[in-house]
């Protein structure tokens, strides 16, 4: 692991991880059977995605969903939507989803990673795969017999869709390199567990020990690491993701192991935002003597009063980037409107405006403005916003009379049902057809990033500035686009 892959800005993750920890253990108490569920149905999600992504089989959104949501049963699969048989596809499925099984074990069993470790994990994953497609030594393509795991006796090295061959590591270095590897991934176990994660993961790939299975074999490894630090898996939608995966660790062969770790970095904090957005089972009652119940309750409430007092610290972070924000848009506006001027003759007007509580804009309050297009855009991502916590958001408009307007907002909110201590940053657009200021003809909000910012409580304003200023301007570049498209 060199320098320049530990010089990787990870802190957005890293702060959102303190917060999930601690929201992690508020819903082990009020939240415990959800929180399995949400587990349980990330572990199948992972599960199917790992085999597309090997192109073992090809299953379509549709039955993706049913799975995950109701579980591995072949009656559920229609065999138009696969060109697998249903049958012998739940058993690959079930296999995959016993190789995580296998490593929560190993966790919580505080096993160490070894190479018997490893090859156990191969032979759960391949249970139902009985041979492997190659070459032989006449050019003919082939189904060998796969050997379950053991590490190859054979080179493996494929050939790219340029002619060009991958050279990976010739069966009689596998044991050794596999050595190397467990070596240094116990000397690194102290790093950043994305990056550790990203580094195993490459580095296993690269030896591609097995016969077949090492990319399924090298996920979950990397999901290893993540577990053991309290994170999620990491699970690349196979039909979506993989040409930007391949890319990644090819960039990572290259030397460059930064764009994978931050793959791996954006996913996991998609995944912890959409967990912030897990409710409680039930709502708790209270079944004991009178006197003691009220004791309990004060003092319940005496904690709870300072741990949201510590977790509402977000919204002092949020109500200085809004300012920074704000000011930044101001000046954005500007320069925009200069160019515009110069270049097209176009002579825009334009306006800046923050809102939320205790602001108002002509003597009315702002604090319930845009509720509707933050709750279209987090419902699109999966997660709940908390409209009972502050938002807070600021609005860049650019207009002329006979033209369609552009609204540019970036919404500053709270996550989850109950306060967490964690606020997203979303930016979304409106085009409108003004005939007056605010009653006017919409378009439906667009959002703008689909990776949203995110703060907590622990985040300083200073230090995080510069970081949502360039995720400001790249999402208003994206506006602009948008609305140059329809002038």
């Amino acid at each position: 692991m060199s320098d320049e892959d530990r010089r990787i800005d990870l802190k957005d993750i890293d702060s959102l991880k303190d917060a999930w920890a601690e929201r992690k253990a508020k819903l082990g108490e009020t939240s415990e059977e959800n929180l399995h569920k949400f587990s349980e149905k990330l572990a199948r999600q992972w599960s199917i995605e790992t085999g597309i992504l090997e192109r073992l089989y090809d299953i379509d959104r549709g039955i993706t969903e049913i799975l995950v949501e109701h579980g591995f049963i072949a009656s559920y699969i229609d065999r138009s939507g696969t060109n697998q048989d249903p049958e012998q596809l739940v058993q690959i499925l079930r296999d995959h989803s016993a190789a995580v099984q296998h490593i929560q074990d190993c966790v919580a069993n505080s096993r160490p990673l070894t190479v018997g470790f490893i090859h156990e994990l191969h032979s759960i994953l391949t249970q139902h795969q009985p041979s492997v497609t190659g070459i032989d030594q006449f050019g003919n393509r082939v189904s060998f017999p796969l050997l379950r795991g053991r590490f190859k006796e054979s080179p493996n090295n494929p050939t790219r869709e340029n002619g060009t061959f991958h050279e990976y590591c010739p069966p009689i270095h596998v044991a050794s390199e596999m050595d190397r590897l467990l070596h240094l991934y116990h000397e690194y176990t102290s790093e950043n567990p994305i990056l550790l994660s990203a580094w195993l993961h490459h580095r296993f790939e690269q030896i591609h020990p097995y016969q077949d299975g090492n990319g399924r074999v090298g996920r979950a490894l990397a999901n290893l690491v993540l577990v053991k630090a309290s994170l999620f898996p990491v699970v690349i939608r196979g039909n979506d993701q993989r040409p930007e995966y391949i890319r990644a660790l090819e960039e990572a062969d290259a030397g460059n192991l930064p764009h994978l770790t931050r793959l791996f970095a954006d996913i996991q904090k998609k995944t912890i935002l959409q967990a912030l957005s897990i409710g409680p089972d039930t709502k708790p009652t209270v079944a004991v003597v009178q006197d003691v119940a009220d004791s309990i309750a004060s003092r319940l409430r005496r904690k709870r009063e300072e741990v949201e007092q510590r977790l509402r610290r977000v919204n002092i972070v949020a109500r200085s980037l809004q300012q920074y924000t704000a000011d930044h848009l101001r000046s954005v506006l500007i320069d925009t409107r200069s160019r515009l001027q110069r270049t097209a003759n176009i002579d825009v007007g334009h306006q800046v405006l923050s809102g939320g509580p205790g602001q108002l804009h002509n003597e009315k309050p702002t604090k319930h403005w845009y509720h509707y297009q933050v709750s279209r855009t987090a419902q699109q991502a999966n997660q709940r916003v908390n409209f009972d916590e502050d938002h807070y958001f600021v609005r860049a408009r650019l207009s002329r009379e006979g033209l369609p307007w552009l609204t540019y907002v970036v919404s500053f909110h709270h996550i989850g049902p109950e306060l967490t201590g964690v606020m997203e940053i979303t930016a979304f657009l409106e085009i409108s057809y003004p005939s007056s200021d605010e009653e006017s003809p919409k378009s439906e909000p667009l959002v703008c990033m689909e990776k949203p910012f995110t703060i907590t409580f622990q985040d300083d304003a200073e230090k995080v500035k510069s970081a949502l200023l360039d995720w400001v301007n790249e999402s208003f570049a994206i506006a602009l686009t948008q609305w140059g498209n329809v002038l």
